[in-house]
């Protein structure tokens, strides 16, 4: 049996050393989170730290209010981008090469230098400090990325699949339905997946746009269980092991999906 390479076990050992110093913090007590030399195995490890977040907080409230924004997020947000995408890869008009740069441009900007642009057209909507505003945020930031992954994937698709759909009397709404959505499957769900995991670990326009405790993300939860004067780092590790689960999870149960996504472009039909 071959074994893995060098650099690859030093790769996955980068990865894994903070999931598991984050394990450990989750399980100690106070007092051991403090002591020296530090120990990754804690001496009495407990699931006290796990219960108190799940019972005494409200992490199972923004656990909730994740899954409500990035399930909805990403289902709009592919809504809205698979027919841009497949007429920008399809269709020929004027402007298609400019408007497919201008996507990538778009692209270069961070949303950070947006916060305050958004902040004010959110404001402007009477939508701040709701789950609504801050669903129209997010599908506004990822769309452009998401129509050019896309795109890309039916780039992929052979033309002459869509020639001869035209020729029997396929609109271009049943070709993109009935033909090319099966075929980009793989590609669509690792879109779907990558818009899924920004949109839970998203923290600056949730930080910008929520202030209300009940209405949190997980992240923004996360940053609220920090005190100005003491924090007790066990409950706040205890507590992001239980907010990155989810996505861990669907990481391990979709990664064949992601794979065979990621790669279903690489080679134009």
């Amino acid at each position: 049996m071959k074994r893995p390479p060098l650099a690859l076990l030093a790769l996955a050992a980068l990865f894994l050393v903070p999931q598991m110093w984050l394990v450990s913090l989750a399980l100690k007590t106070g007092p051991a989170v403090y002591e020296y030399p530090p120990r990754l195995v804690p001496r009495d490890p407990s699931l006290a730290n796990l219960r108190f977040v799940l019972e005494k907080t409200q992490v199972p409230s923004y656990l909730w209010n994740s899954a409500k924004l990035a399930g909805a997020a990403t289902l709009l947000t592919l809504a809205l981008a698979l027919p841009a995408a497949f007429a920008l890869s399809r269709q020929r008009f004027a402007a298609r090469e400019s408007l497919r740069r201008g996507l990538l441009l778009v692209q270069m900007v961070s949303p950070i230098v947006l916060l305050v642009p958004i902040y004010t057209v959110v404001g402007a909507l009477r939508l701040l400090d709701s789950h609504l505003g801050l669903l129209a945020a997010y599908v506004a930031v990822q769309l452009p990325f998401t129509i050019t992954v896309l795109a890309g994937f039916f780039d992929a698709l052979p033309p002459a699949l869509f020639e001869a759909a035209l020729l029997d009397g396929a609109t271009r709404a049943r070709t993109m339905r009935v033909i090319a959505l099966p075929l980009i499957g793989p590609g669509l769900a690792a879109t779907a997946i990558f818009n899924l995991a920004a949109y839970w670990s998203e923290f600056g326009l949730a930080l910008v746009l929520l202030d209300s405790q009940s209405r949190f993300t997980v992240p923004l939860g996360l940053f609220s269980l920090q005190s100005g004067y003491e924090t007790e780092w066990q409950i706040v590790a205890a507590a992001s092991l239980i907010g990155i689960l989810p996505v861990m999870a669907m990481f391990v149960f979709l990664q064949r999906y992601f794979v065979s996504g990621l790669t279903a472009g690489a080679v134009k039909g």
